[in-house]
């Protein structure tokens, strides 16, 4: 599976992806290779099964920059669910967005895997 065709099966143009990265698809992928290794996401699941939501906002709050500085817009909108939730003082919902963003973030990591080999 090509970039391009990863970024298609996720319902992202990969053009406005590529955009950000200077139209070089070399650099993207060594990027989106160091994204694979990234613990950002590791972390928030941490925080939010010991419910230290400080830690929680912190770590969605970098996964929401990541995924949308790679055009992950689904993992994007979920992690800004849970920041929104935890500016708002509504702990007891993070679990729930959280449930969905590990839906998420799973399909994703398991595409880009087969994408970048």
């Amino acid at each position: 599976m090509s970039i391009k065709e990863f970024y298609n099966s996720i319902n992202v143009n990969p053009e406005d992806v590529l955009h950000r990265f200077a139209n070089n698809e070399a650099m993207l992928t060594k990027f989106l290779r160091k994204f694979l290794d990234d613990k950002t996401y590791q972390e928030l699941t941490q925080a939010v099964e010991n419910r230290d939501w400080e830690a929680t906002f912190r770590t969605a709050h970098t996964l929401k920059g990541l995924a949308g500085n790679f055009g992950f817009q689904e993992l994007f909108d979920l992690s800004a669910k849970v920041v929104e939730r935890y500016r708002a003082q509504d702990y007891e919902v993070i679990p729930e967005w959280f449930e969905k963003l590990k839906v998420s973030y799973q399909h994703l990591i398991e595409n880009l895997a087969l994408c970048l080999g």
